[in-house]
């Protein structure tokens, strides 16, 4: 992701509002970062840039045609989707590579690139004491549960210096998992400690795209050097390379010179080597004689964990921002993802609230999972039923009685209010699963809530805790 020094990127007010979108640009990639995979971030939206907003129009330019076109064919509507949450303003975004930018607007871009590239050069050397830019990836900002344990383990000694079972050390497990960071969490740490050992983390769909354009140059003598003089190599997604032979024999080559003056090597992917069918043997051999640790699915308890550990490093720079544990359970029982698309909904949380100078509340925290999970289907009556006994304590048997004491009344009118604002039964057919009661009861229900809501705090509370039960009633239905 491109870092821009928004200060000083525009000197007129009339160059304001660009100021403003650049914000909220980086909060789109930032949202994005975390919700597309990191193969996919780091090939086709890593490199996207802000060009200027031109008439109501975001201009961004991809370094390619391929790029340009494969962001419009895939990302674009998601982008424009995350652009509107952000920007009341009315603005679209569009995409083009650098090429088919006018010429003008081009060379006025260019310029200021280069500008910015030369303050950056300028910019004084970190003094002892000047706080550094935070790290995303750290073992500290880990979140270790039984299902990463052994895995973060043998990561901590290898990021310490401290002897392991094998040179090589191969990680698993399903996408989101935590891979990634315990990698760059060994890269971090060797980085800012007095290590002297040099670190190199490279996914494998980097390694693919490097060796080609060496081929093609005819010179693959800067891959080669840049891993093979590495102490510690961390290779990510190897699943990437797997079936393309060429690439995985340099691959392998790499891997061997790195062994065999001593390095270490640490191998993360999908899958074990077993099951990645499309492996070179003589790679699988290798990778299986060495050690192979599987990460699993986090737990419920660690999935709060990882909730409340994003809300903290968010907070860290946005005092303010904060999840209550109603909040943290809320977006735990409904992203049954893995911890990247939790750390998604964290995200998406804090930049439809506190980013916007907004409290946050539990219906923005619904809301911001529904954009990230996509609307329900229509619940059925039983839901709603099951949603509305669970929010008041009552019983079937209650909600279906002939009871009228408030108690059960009033959750079994929300019940019938709730039925045929988000069904598609007629008033005669959620009469029949409330007790047989006749249409009219149910449309005096109805009638009398719709009165109600509008001027009743106590009243719209009651339904949206009915309805945040009936939307972990569906989520769990779908899992």
């Amino acid at each position: 992701m491109k870092e821009y020094n928004i200060p000083e990127l525009e000197k007129s007010a009339a160059e304001g509002s660009a100021q403003t979108a650049i914000v909220i640009w980086q909060s789109v990639i930032e949202v994005l970062k975390n919700e597309v995979s990191a193969a996919s971030f780091g090939k086709w939206l890593k490199d996207l840039e802000f060009v200027a907003d031109m008439e109501g129009v975001i201009q961004l330019a991809a370094p390619t045609g391929i790029q340009s076109d494969r962001v419009n064919n895939d990302f674009i509507h998601k982008i424009n989707m995350l652009w509107a949450e952000r920007d009341t303003s009315g603005r679209r975004v569009a995409v083009c590579s650098w090429a088919d930018l006018p010429s003008d607007v081009r060379a006025l871009a260019e310029e200021a690139r280069a500008e910015r590239a030369a303050r950056k050069t300028e910019e004084p050397v970190e003094q002892p004491g000047v706080r550094a830019p935070a790290r995303h990836f750290t073992f500290d900002n880990l979140v270790v549960a039984e299902s990463n344990r052994l895995a973060a383990t043998v990561c901590t000694k290898i990021a310490g210096n401290q002897a392991t079972p094998s040179q090589i050390v191969y990680l698993y497990g399903h996408h989101g998992v935590g891979k990634t960071h315990l990698l760059k969490a060994i890269e971090s740490q060797i980085e800012v400690s007095d290590d002297e050992r040099s670190v190199v983390y490279m996914s494998a769909e980097e390694f693919m795209v490097a060796f080609v354009e060496g081929v093609k140059r005819r010179d693959t003598s800067d891959l080669k050097s840049r891993l093979r003089g590495a102490d510690v190599l961390l290779i990510d997604d190897l699943q990437a390379i797997a079936g393309m032979g060429g690439t995985q024999k340099e691959f392998f080559g790499n891997i061997r010179a790195v062994v065999g003056r001593g390095g270490q090597v640490v191998i993360a992917a999908d899958e074990s080597p077993s099951q990645l069918g499309a492996l070179n043997s003589r790679v699988r051999d290798e990778f299986q004689g060495g050690v192979l640790i599987q990460v699993d699915e986090p737990d419920e308890e660690m999935r709060r964990a990882i909730v409340r550990m994003k809300a903290q490093t968010i907070a860290a720079e946005n005092p303010g921002f904060e999840l209550c544990d109603d909040a943290v359970n809320l977006i735990v029982s409904r992203v049954k993802g893995p911890g990247r698309q939790l750390y998604g909904a964290v995200c998406n949380v804090f930049t439809a609230t506190t980013f916007i100078g907004q409290p946050v509340t539990l219906d923005d925290v619904s809301a911001a999972v529904r954009r990230q999970i996509g609307e329900m289907r229509p619940p059925t009556i039983d839901q709603v039923k099951r949603a509305t006994m669970t929010a008041f304590d009552i019983t079937k048997t209650d909600i279906e009685s002939a009871r009228r004491s408030r108690s059960i009344a009033y959750p079994r009118q929300i019940a019938m209010y709730l039925c045929r604002k988000m069904t598609t039964r007629s008033l005669p057919q959620i009469g029949k699963f409330f007790g047989n009661r006749d249409h009219t009861t149910v449309l005096y229900a109805v009638r009398k809530l719709e009165e109600a809501v509008a001027s009743d705090e106590t009243l719209r509370r009651d339904i949206e805790k009915v309805e945040r039960a009936l939307e972990d009633i569906q989520a769990n239905a779908a899992k």
